[in-house]
């Protein structure tokens, strides 16, 4: 669980209790003239996931350690702010981390949707 708010400066952790489901916390910073709320924001996700750059990327294995693959997990700048898991359900583990690890965007592996679809997205406010 996220809080709803947390300050300038706080460093977020994945952490994944799944047995079988790799998944990660990819934070994108809102602009502030989006006033939209998060289902919306989910809804039209493609726009979201390939028009801007997360600010952090946090991939967590099956009771594994979490893999910085952007940043560090710190939100430093003040706003609001969506976070979600874009891993497709099902995928192998060893097949995406390998993909991850020598793609330069979201690994292209075989699975169904993608978890946010199922509810795996939160929003958060920064303050400054």
């Amino acid at each position: 669980d996220l809080p709803d708010e947390v300050p300038a400066g706080t460093r977020i952790e994945a952490t994944n209790e799944s047995p079988n489901e790799l998944h990660e916390f990819v934070t994108y910073r809102l602009d502030d003239s989006d006033g939209r709320d998060i289902d919306e924001i989910v809804a039209d996700a493609e726009a979201l996931l390939t028009g801007a750059q997360p600010v952090t990327v946090l991939i967590a294995a099956p009771g594994g350690e979490q893999i910085p693959a952007v940043g560090d997990g710190t939100l430093a700048e003040p706003g609001r702010y969506v976070i979600l898991c874009a891993i497709p359900t099902g995928a192998d583990v060893g097949e995406y981390l390998e993909a991850a690890a020598t793609s330069e965007g979201p690994p292209q592996v075989d699975g169904g949707p993608p978890h946010f679809m199922n509810g795996m997205y939160a929003e958060i406010t920064v303050t400054g």
